[in-house]
């Protein structure tokens, strides 16, 4: 099913997905010290920071993922309300049965148990 492709797949990169976010604060957190340096210190030069520009590169990439991931999740979180929409009286018993099933199984991608949605 869907769940279990989806599960699957958030539990097979979720080791990589928690040390890809860990590196993306850390090089904010350089950024921001670089920053601050060569604020503060009006003899350094600009051309300073921008060896620390990949790691900006990374950052963004980070959270470009993270978006991605919580963007999946909450397309899951729709679908069942937009079943329950569809107006047909053959499929009314079907309809509501893949409709509970979508609710009850909280499809989404899962990093380490925790769900990825736009509330993160």
């Amino acid at each position: 099913t869907v769940q279990a492709l989806i599960r699957k797949a958030g539990a097979s990169f979720a080791n990589v997905f928690i040390t890809i976010q860990v590196c993306a604060l850390l090089g904010c957190m350089v950024l921001a010290t670089q920053g601050i340096t060569l604020a503060l210190h009006h003899d350094r030069n600009w051309l300073d920071i921008t060896g620390t520009l990949p790691l900006l590169l990374l950052a963004s990439l980070a959270g470009y993922l993270l978006l991605q991931c919580a963007w999946i999740t909450d397309k899951c979180s729709i679908l069942a309300p937009l079943i329950n929409q569809i107006h047909t009286a053959a499929m009314d018993e079907a309809r509501q049965y893949l409709a509970r099933y979508l609710t009850d199984s909280a499809a989404g991608i899962y990093v380490q148990g925790v769900r990825l949605d736009m509330t993160m």
